[in-house]
């Protein structure tokens, strides 16, 4: 999924006045935080995506794939709710998506070689 199309669904699941920069900058946040948490422990981690800007491309290709990739969709929604105050809906986005990110991460762990961890000498 691109950045394009996580957005592009994401108004039409949710239209607000968020401007696009706003959910560019979710959408950097978050591939940050995968990128830092879980896949710089594998070894076949994904090339790091430096932080989306105004001058990303909005065709660049987020770091989670299909069948996940309705992960960002997800989160686009639920930052979305959030920001506008609707703590109802947003609980409920939540939990969808932390049901979709617990699945990749574990699908991820799954079928993915972790990297040697080196042991302290005190």
């Amino acid at each position: 999924m691109t950045i394009r199309q996580a957005i592009d669904l994401a108004d039409e699941i949710r239209p607000s006045e968020l401007s696009g920069a706003i959910k560019l900058h979710w959408l950097s946040a978050l591939d940050g935080e995968l990128q830092t948490d879980l896949f710089s422990q594998y070894e076949q981690a994904p090339d790091t995506a430096a932080p989306y800007d105004a001058d990303t491309d909005p065709g660049t290709a987020l770091l989670v794939d299909w069948p996940f990739d309705d992960l960002y969709v997800r989160y686009l929604v639920m930052c979305t709710d959030l920001a506008n105050g609707d703590l109802e809906r947003y609980n409920n986005d939540a939990v969808y998506y932390n049901r979709i990110l617990r699945s990749f991460v574990t699908h991820y762990a799954r079928t993915h070689t972790p990297k040697a961890v080196q042991a302290l000498v005190f």
